[in-house]
């Protein structure tokens, strides 16, 4: 007797398509004889013939179709009735991936076919859900309420399905409240995802009251949902609260890309969470208006954190070569960083060099594997800093997979250097203005300037730690 073999996955065959009736048939009977093939196994495995109890599927994915209302109708009643004596093939499934399932459909018909399907894991104890690119707007929170309400939910995905104020507080509701009987989900789950829907300072309001539920998270993803200035200074206050009570303690993950920390307030919130993230793995920041100032402010939160950042993405802040100071020191301590995001900023040439010297870390080279600086206005000194970095035939970055610096300024030769550097490595430079013109040397007095002004801010630094440390005493 040998191991079961674990359940299968169940994935409709076949290109993006509008599913008719007959298609859904179609799809059905693959299923079936998958299930059938995957039932003989366990039988030869066990040494059982009745195997009508054992759970076959449990992971389902209908992603990237657009099934007419019949359709799912047809592939529901399949999901929850029994399979060939045994039990319902929904009643094993614990992942499903419900995204993209509606297309083109008119508004009725799409939301009758969401609630179709989300109501054949009646029987399920579903543990990730993922509901995204659905385009449900105001009306498809009840829609989704048979897998939302699930006491086993853990992870649940809702991004871009266009979703309002009004949803977010429906979908607050389910998640915080034991409306069910299924007590508090919010507290029980390790990974949400909101992104791209219209909740605006309203929504954030909701993601806040699921944030002050929220113990075990993990994966935390809250960005481009039109929060505003008022929207981010409510759920960084709730992310910031939540973190200095311990809990969500375990957090890895935190993608709040295309919010607004413009004002104080929310900056210092941020950087108290980010302070108290000890277990942080990726971090996107990026669109956030940060500055220099407070991309500064952000490194020294994860300075100390001592987190084992291997994912930080700060593009599109406006960060300039001052940025890019702290952000190199930030990677000379972060020897474990392979991912760096810093694409439509202005480092120019000069930020390229104080990061290019940060890519020597430790004997072994740096850990860096993939380098975005798009969009930089690098010019021919940056170019041949990066190619310094790397050292003869990439030695001292042999981590090195992909490196794009794409809408620069780089003229042919520069462009040769960089092909012979890293090869099949470069992404493509089809933007690239070889004509334009990159900031590529600040003159003695700007380095003067910016050497005086680290000086003052060191000394305001300084200033600032002994008034606290005067006002504890």
């Amino acid at each position: 007797m040998s191991a079961a073999p674990p359940p299968i996955k169940l994935t409709p065959p076949g290109q993006r398509e509008v599913v008719s009736p007959e298609r859904a048939q179609e799809f059905i009977a693959e299923w079936t004889q998958q299930l059938l093939d995957q039932r003989a196994k366990v039988q030869s495995a066990s040494g059982d013939e009745d195997v009508s109890n054992v759970v076959l599927c449990d992971r389902i994915s209908l992603t990237d179709k657009s099934y007419t209302p019949e359709a799912a109708e047809i592939i529901a009643n399949f999901l929850r009735e029994q399979f060939q004596g045994g039990v319902p093939i929904a009643f094993g499934i614990v992942e499903a991936d419900l995204t993209d399932m509606i297309a083109s459909q008119l508004t009725a018909q799409g939301l009758k076919v969401l609630q179709t399907i989300c109501d054949a894991f009646a029987d399920s104890e579903l543990v990730d859900v993922d509901l995204s690119d659905n385009a449900v707007g105001e009306q498809g929170g009840k829609c989704c309420k048979t897998v939302l309400t699930k006491s086993s939910l853990k992870r649940l995905a809702m991004c871009n399905m266009g979703l309002a104020a009004e949803t977010m507080q429906y979908i607050a509701d389910i998640l915080t409240s034991d409306e069910y009987g299924n007590g508090c989900i919010a507290e029980r789950m390790t990974k949400i995802h909101f992104y791209n829907n219209m909740s605006g300072p309203d929504g954030c309001k909701e993601f806040s009251r699921i944030l002050e539920k929220s113990k075990e998270l993990t994966d935390i993803r809250f960005s481009s949902t039109r929060a505003r200035k008022e929207g981010t200074d409510i759920f960084v206050s709730a992310l910031d609260a939540c973190l200095a009570d311990g809990r969500n303690a375990n957090l890895t993950r935190l993608d709040l890309c295309d919010n607004n920390f413009v004002n104080k307030a929310a900056q210092e919130a941020l950087f108290r969470a980010l302070a108290s993230t000890k277990n942080l793995t990726y971090l996107n920041l990026s669109d956030c208006e940060l500055g220099d100032d407070g991309v500064k402010k952000v490194c020294h939160a994860l300075f100390d954190s001592d987190s084992s950042l291997e994912h930080l993405n700060l593009s599109a802040n406006e960060l300039t070569h001052k940025g890019a100071k702290h952000i190199a020191d930030f990677i000379r301590d972060c020897e474990q960083l392979k991912v760096l995001r810093l694409e439509d900023n202005e480092l120019t040439s000069k930020g390229v060099e104080h990061l290019a010297k940060a890519f020597h870390i430790g004997d072994d080279g740096s850990a860096i594997q993939e380098i975005f600086l798009n969009g930089n206005a690098i010019g021919t000194i940056g170019a041949r800093a990066l190619i310094d970095a790397a050292g003869p035939d990439g030695k001292d970055m042999p981590n090195l997979k992909s490196i794009f610096l794409n809408q620069n300024s780089f003229n042919s030769d520069v462009i040769s250097e960089l092909e012979a550097a890293f090869q099949g490595k470069l992404g493509e430079l089809d933007e690239n203005d070889s004509d334009g013109e990159a900031d590529d040397d600040l003159s003695s007095d700007e380095e003067d300037s910016d050497e005086e002004e680290e000086g003052n801010d060191a000394k305001v630094d300084n200033l600032a730690d002994a008034m606290e440390k005067s006002l504890i005493v």
